[in-house]
């Protein structure tokens, strides 16, 4: 009767590991709009801390790897990534290609789900100061997700009509 015992708490335990493992998977899961703003801004602050030092195209393949799709990452390595005496590095631009746009992560920034993509845009006007230069239109980034994790998989200067209307 005891083995019984011990055979059944061993089952219940497990039962309820199962359960909480699972809950667990699907709260990890969801993706929100928060999540893609961090993603992006965390892709663009790796950009830019690329100029910092010098550094093996190892580590910075590496570093972008996080946040950008293997296609972004080999098109913003092969544009932007210089060899130096110590390793390689990046030059800043205001109109460098592959660059996250600078967003500026507040109520002007659009960010939608549709047809399992993240669009994350703004509009830019002329009327716009600061140190950094902008052409008029839209700015936009869409991440997508690579092999379980969400990553920009483009930069782009156009958003479908069917994102911006809904």
């Amino acid at each position: 009767m005891e083995k019984k015992k011990f055979w059944l708490l061993l089952f219940i335990i497990g039962i309820i590991s199962a359960a909480s493992g699972q809950a667990g998977q699907t709260q990890a899961s969801e993706f929100t709009k928060e999540n893609a703003l961090t993603v992006v801004e965390n892709a663009f602050r790796t950009q830019v801390s690329l100029s910092e030092k010098p550094q093996s195209q190892e580590k910075i393949e590496e570093k972008l790897s996080k946040y950008l799709t293997a296609e972004m990452t080999e098109s913003f390595m092969s544009e932007n990534v210089y060899k130096i005496d110590g390793g390689y590095i990046t030059f800043g631009s205001d109109f460098a290609s592959y660059y996250i746009p600078f967003f500026s992560y507040d109520e002007s920034t659009n960010v939608k789900y549709i047809n399992g993509h993240w669009y994350i845009w703004e509009e830019r006007t002329n009327e716009e100061e600061g140190p950094i230069e902008s052409v008029e239109g839209i700015e936009a980034v869409v991440l997508s997700e690579e092999e379980g994790t969400w990553k920009v998989s483009a930069i782009t200067y156009d958003v479908p009509d069917f994102v911006q209307s809904r």
